[in-house]
C-alpha cells in the first residue's frame, strides 16, 4: 500500500509540474510584450533571420500585441506555407514581385490532396497584408491546383501575382473580406472562386484557355461577392470563348465595373452552369465596361447593366463597410534592404589532415531538401559551419543535428538553431558529423564521437580568436544528435581517436539535449538509432557503454533538457532518466517537459505558447 501511495504522489507531482509549464507559458504571452520580435527577415542566401518563410511564420508569436512585418528577399521559395488563424496582423513585403516567388506543385489527386489542400499558400490570419510577391502553383494543367487559399478577413494583396491554371485563387470565408489591389492573376477554369467578398481593383486578369473566369459561391443574404473595378481582362492567343462567370452556388454575385474586356468574351457574357434555376437567384452585373468584349446589348437576359446610381454602391467603403478603414491604411509597403546582413557563416573542414577511422572510398555524400528540411547522408568528410555573432557574449555551442544516425536534419536542427543562438550573442558551430556506416568506417560506432570530441577541441583552440571564453563551450543535440551530445558530455575521458595528440580538453562545459536519445536500454531506446550506431547484435558491454544515463558522474557538465510527454519515437523516459542521473550525482540540470509536441518539433513546439528557446536563453545566462 505504501509503495502505491508513493507512486501516486509521484504521478501527481509530475502532473503539477506539467500544468505549471502550461500556465507559465500562458502568462509569458502577455506579461511582457516588448520581449517579442515584430520584424522578421527571410533570405535564401542566409542574410536574413530565416532561410524559409514557414520557419519565420512558426517563430512569430500568435495573436501579437503589435503588427508583425516579414521582409522577404528575392528568391524562389519552393515551400508550402500556412499563416494560421492565430497568426493575425502579419504583413509580407517582398523585394520584387517578379523575383520574390513562393511556389509549390500540389494538386487535387496528388496523393490524398483535394482542391482545398492543394494550395501553395494558405492565409487564415485576419488583417493579413502582402506586397510585391508572386504566389505560384507550378503543377501545370492537371486539374484543381490553388496558388492561394485565403479565408482571412480584411486581407489585402498589393502588387502581387497569382500564377496557376484551374482554381488559382480560392477566396474562402463566408464573412471574410479581401482586397486585391493592382495585382496580376492568371488561370484557365474558374480560377477566381469561392464564397468570400473580394474586390479586384485595377488588376490584370490573364485568361489562358476557353473557359470561365469566376465561380463565386456567395452565401445567400450577402450583398456583395466578387467585384472587379477598373480591371484589364486579357486573353491568350487561341482563346476565343470566355465567360465572365458561372455560379458555383445558386446565390453567386459577381460584378464587373469599368473593365477592359477582350474579344474572347462571348456576347452572352455569363453562364448558368447548366442549371436554369440558377438564373433566378444569381446576381451578375456590369457597368460601363469597354473593349471588344463589352457587348452590353447582347448579354443573357438574367444579367444586369447597372445604372449610375446602382454603380455608386460599388466602392471600397460601400463593399467593405462605410465605417471600415483597413483597406485605406497607408501602411509602408517598401522593402527594407538595410535589415539584411552579409552572410556570416563560414564552413571549414573539421580535420586539418586525414580523417581518422575512414575507409579509402569515393565520396557519396548526398543532400536532399524536401518539406523545408535539408537531409544530409553518407558523410565522408565532416565539417563545421561557424556562425559568429556581431557581439559575442563569450559562450559557444557545438550543435549536433538529429536524424536517427542515418541522416542529419542539417537546417531544421542545425543552421536555424545557430541563427537563433547568434541573436543572443552565442557563437554557434554546426557539426556535420559522420554517420555510422560500415561501408565508410572500420569502426562505425566511434566515428560520430570522434567528430564531436574534435569539434569541441577545434572551438577551444580558436576561442581567443572568436571572442569565446574557453570555459564556456557547450554541446547541443536533437534526437540522435542528442545521443551524440550526451555521449560527448559523459565520455570526455574516453579517447575516441586513440591517435589524436591534441591535448585540448574535449569536455563540454554544458550540454543542451532536445528530445534526445539517451539510453540503449531496449525498453525505452529508439531502436533505429541504436542499431545504426552499434548494430542489432551489439554486446551488453557496448549497449551499456552507449547508455549515457549510466555514464553520468560528478564531472558531467550542467545539462538542459527538453522533451514532450507524447513523443512516440523517443520515449520521454530518456530525458527523465538522464535528469535523475544528474540529480543523483549532484550535476546541475534543468528539465522541461511538455504534455504534447511529439518528436522533432525543432525550435517551435506548436502545441504550447511556452517557447522553449526562451527557457534555454535564461538558463544559458544563469551559467557562471
Amino acid at each position: 500500500m505504501e509503495s502505491r501511495i508513493r507512486q501516486t504522489m509521484k504521478r501527481n507531482s509530475l502532473l503539477i509540474i506539467l500544468l505549471l509549464f502550461c500556465y507559465t507559458g500562458t502568462m509569458a504571452q502577455t506579461s511582457n510584450p516588448k520581449q517579442y520580435k515584430y520584424v522578421f527577415t527571410v533570405a535564401k542566401d542566409g542574410t536574413g533571420d530565416y532561410y524559409t518563410i514557414q520557419d519565420a511564420i512558426d517563430a512569430m508569436r500568435v495573436y501579437p500585441l503589435a503588427p508583425i512585418t516579414l521582409y522577404i528577399r528575392n528568391g524562389t521559395y519552393h515551400e508550402k506555407i500556412e499563416v494560421p488563424a492565430t497568426n493575425t496582423d502579419i504583413s509580407f513585403i517582398g523585394e520584387n514581385v517578379d523575383s520574390t516567388v513562393i511556389v509549390f506543385d500540389d494538386y487535387s489527386g496528388k496523393g490524398k490532396h483535394t482542391t482545398f489542400t492543394s494550395y501553395t499558400a494558405k492565409i487564415s490570419g485576419n488583417r493579413f497584408r502582402a506586397a510585391n510577391i508572386s504566389f505560384v502553383n507550378s503543377a501545370g494543367p492537371v486539374g484543381q491546383a490553388l496558388a492561394l487559399f485565403v479565408d482571412a478577413d480584411k486581407a489585402v494583396f498589393t502588387n502581387c501575382k497569382f500564377l496557376g491554371n484551374q482554381d488559382t485563387i480560392f477566396t474562402s470565408g463566408e464573412t471574410s473580406r479581401q482586397l486585391f489591389d493592382h495585382c496580376f492573376i492568371e488561370g484557365t477554369t474558374d480560377f477566381i472562386f469561392g464564397p468570400g467578398t473580394a474586390v479586384f481593383n485595377a488588376c490584370t486578369i490573364r485568361c489562358k484557355s476557353n473557359s470561365f473566369i469566376t465561380a463565386a459561391s456567395t452565401p445567400k443574404g450577402n450583398k456583395y461577392g466578387f467585384v472587379f473595378l477598373d480591371c484589364t481582362i486579357k486573353a491568350d492567343s487561341g482563346v476565343s470563348k470566355l465567360s465572365l462567370g458561372r455560379p458555383w452556388r445558386n446565390y453567386a454575385r459577381t460584378v464587373f465595373l469599368r473593365c477592359q474586356l477582350p474579344a474572347a468574351v462571348t456576347a452572352s457574357g455569363w453562364d448558368n452552369w447548366g442549371n436554369p434555376e440558377n438564373e433566378k437567384t444569381t446576381f451578375y452585373a456590369e457597368y460601363k465596361n469597354s473593349g471588344p468584349g463589352a457587348n452590353a446589348g447582347k448579354r443573357v437576359k438574367w444579367s444586369k447593366q447597372l445604372t449610375e446610381k446602382e454603380a455608386a454602391l460599388y466602392t471600397l467603403p460601400q463593399v467593405f463597410g462605410a465605417t471600415e478603414s483597413w483597406f485605406k491604411t497607408k501602411q509602408s509597403l517598401v522593402f527594407n534592404k538595410s535589415l539584411f546582413d552579409k552572410r556570416k557563416e563560414v564552413i571549414v573542414p573539421l580535420y586539418a589532415g586525414a580523417v581518422p577511422n575512414n575507409k579509402a572510398v569515393p565520396d557519396r555524400e548526398t543532400s536532399v531538401t524536401s518539406n523545408n528540411v535539408t537531409r544530409i547522408s553518407k558523410v565522408l568528410t565532416p565539417t563545421l559551419t561557424i556562425f559568429r555573432p556581431d557581439k559575442p557574449n563569450g559562450q559557444a555551442v557545438v550543435i549536433c543535428p538529429g536524424g536517427g544516425y542515418t541522416i542529419l536534419a542539417f537546417d531544421k536542427e542545425g543552421t536555424r538553431v545557430a541563427e537563433e543562438l547568434n541573436k543572443w550573442g552565442v557563437t554557434a558551430v554546426v557539426l556535420k558529423s559522420r554517420l555510422p556506416d560500415e561501408s565508410l568506417q572500420p569502426d562505425r560506432s566511434l566515428a560520430p564521437l570522434q567528430d564531436a570530441q574534435e569539434a569541441i577541441r577545434f572551438v577551444r583552440r580558436h576561442a581567443k580568436d572568436w571572442g569565446i571564453d574557453a570555459r564556456k563551450i557547450g554541446i547541443m543535440g536533437f534526437s540522435a544528435g542528442g545521443h551524440l551530445a550526451s555521449t560527448a558530455a559523459t565520455h570526455f575521458n574516453f579517447k575516441a581517436d586513440a591517435a589524436n595528440t591534441d591535448s585540448s580538453s574535449c569536455r563540454p562545459d554544458f550540454a543542451i539535449l532536445i528530445y534526445p536519445v539517451i539510453s540503449f536500454d531496449s525498453t525505452i531506446t529508439h531502436k533505429g538509432s541504436r542499431n545504426n550506431l552499434v548494430g542489432s547484435n551489439a554486446t551488453e558491454d557496448k549497449i551499456r557503454f552507449f547508455s549515457n544515463e549510466l555514464q553520468v558522474n560528478a564531472q558531467t557538465p550542467p545539462s538542459f533538457l527538453v522533451h514532450a510527454g507524447d513523443d512516440g519515437a523517443v520515449p520521454v523516459d530518456n530525458s527523465i532518466r538522464y535528469y535523475r542521473a544528474c540529480i543523483k550525482n549532484k550535476v546541475p540540470a534543468e528539465l522541461h517537459l511538455y504534455p504534447k509536441g511529439g518528436h522533432g518539433f525543432g525550435l517551435m513546439n506548436k502545441t504550447t505558447n511556452d517557447h522553449w528557446p526562451e527557457r534555454l536563453r535564461n538558463w544559458l545566462q544563469s551559467l557562471k
